[in-house]
C-alpha cells in the first residue's frame, strides 16, 4: 500500500506534538543552556556550560 502524501497528512504530522512532558506536574519540559562563571586558584575566572531540562517543578531554581 502506498504511503498517503497528501497535504492534508503533512499538516497533521507537522501539527503533532513530540515535547517531552513531566511526569509530576504535566507541564512540557524545555532546554535551557546554562553558564556558570567560576573562579579558579590562579584568580582567573572558567565557564560550566550544562544544557538543563525545565518544567514547573525545578523553574524557580534557573529563572529568577
Amino acid at each position: 500500500m502506498a504511503k498517503d502524501r497528501s497535504f492534508a497528512s503533512k499538516v497533521a504530522k507537522s501539527q503533532h506534538l513530540s515535547r517531552k512532558h513531566c511526569s509530576t506536574c504535566g507541564e512540557e519540559i524545555s532546554v535551557l543552556h546554562v553558564v556558570n562563571m567560576v573562579k579558579t586558584e590562579k584568580n582567573s575566572h572558567r565557564f560550566k556550560e550544562a544544557l538543563v531540562s525545565v518544567c514547573k517543578c525545578n523553574e524557580k531554581d534557573y529563572i529568577k
